[in-house]
C-alpha cells in the first residue's frame, strides 16, 4: 500500500509541476543574490508547505482537506480576481521581456552578491508556500499521508510530491549551489536557438493567451460579480 501511496504522490506531482518558482530562483541567481538568502527562500519554501501538510494530514488526515478549504477564499471570492490580474500582469511582463531583450545576457556577470533582507528571503518562501493551498494536487497527497496516520510517512510523501512538482526548480538551485547557473542558462539558450526556436515562439503565444483569458476573466468578474471561466 505504501509503495501504491509513493506512486500516487509521484503522479500527484506530475499534474503539480510549476515552473514559476524556477524562474523566481533564476531570477535570484542572475542578480546575483547572496547564496544563503537563496537557500532561505527555497528551504523555507519547501520546509513549510512541506512540514504544514505533514502536520494536518497526521493530526486530522482526510478533514485535513476541510480544513484546508476552509482556510483558502470561495470561488466567487475577489481574492481570485486579483490573483489573475497579478498573474496575467506577470506572464506578459516575463513574455515582452524575453521578446524584446536586447544582448545583456552576460552584462551583470560582474556583479558582486547582492545582501538582501533575510527576512524578506524568508517571508516570499512562506508566501510561495501558502500558494500551495491552492493547488488541489497537495490535498490529494494530504489525503494520501492522512491514510497512513503517521507523520513521518506523511512527510514523504509530501517531499516526493514536491520534490517532483519542483523538479525544475531544484534544478536551478543546485545550478546556483554549484556555481553553475550561467552555464545552466547558456545551454538552455544554446538549445532554445538550435532546436526549440519555433516551440518558444507557441509557448510565449500560449503564455500571452493564458494572460488575456485571465484578464479577461478579472474584467468579467468586476463587471458582472462572478468568473467567466
Amino acid at each position: 500500500m505504501m509503495m501504491h501511496r509513493i506512486i500516487s504522490s509521484i503522479g500527484l506531482g506530475i499534474l503539480g509541476v510549476d515552473p514559476f518558482t524556477a524562474v523566481y530562483l533564476l531570477s535570484m541567481g542572475l542578480r546575483k543574490e547572496k547564496k544563503s538568502n537563496i537557500a532561505l527562500f527555497f528551504l523555507s519554501y519547501a520546509g513549510f508547505s512541506i512540514l504544514t501538510g505533514a502536520v494536518l494530514s497526521a493530526l486530522f488526515g482526510a478533514a485535513a482537506v476541510d480544513l484546508l478549504k476552509s482556510m483558502v477564499p470561495g470561488d466567487d471570492s475577489p481574492f481570485w480576481a486579483i490573483l489573475e490580474f497579478a498573474v496575467s500582469v506577470f506572464i506578459l511582463v516575463w513574455v515582452l521581456r524575453k521578446i524584446f531583450r536586447v544582448g545583456k545576457k552576460k552584462e551583470e556577470t560582474g556583479k558582486k552578491a547582492i545582501g538582501g533582507s533575510r527576512i524578506r528571503c524568508l517571508s516570499v518562501g512562506i508566501m510561495f508556500a501558502i500558494s500551495c493551498f491552492t493547488d488541489p494536487t497537495y490535498y490529494a497527497v494530504i489525503l494520501l499521508g492522512g491514510e497512513t496516520e503517521r507523520f513521518l510517512a506523511s512527510a514523504l510523501l509530501l517531499s516526493i510530491w514536491f520534490a517532483v512538482s519542483q523538479f525544475m526548480a531544484l534544478i536551478v538551485y543546485t545550478a546556483i549551489g554549484l556555481n553553475l547557473l550561467e552555464k545552466l542558462v547558456a545551454f538552455v539558450d544554446k538549445v532554445k536557438e538550435k532546436r526549440l526556436k519555433s516551440i518558444t515562439r507557441i509557448l510565449y503565444a500560449v503564455f500571452v493567451i493564458i494572460a488575456i483569458a485571465l484578464l479577461v476573466d478579472t474584467g468579467f468578474y468586476l463587471f458582472c460579480g462572478r468568473y467567466l471561466f
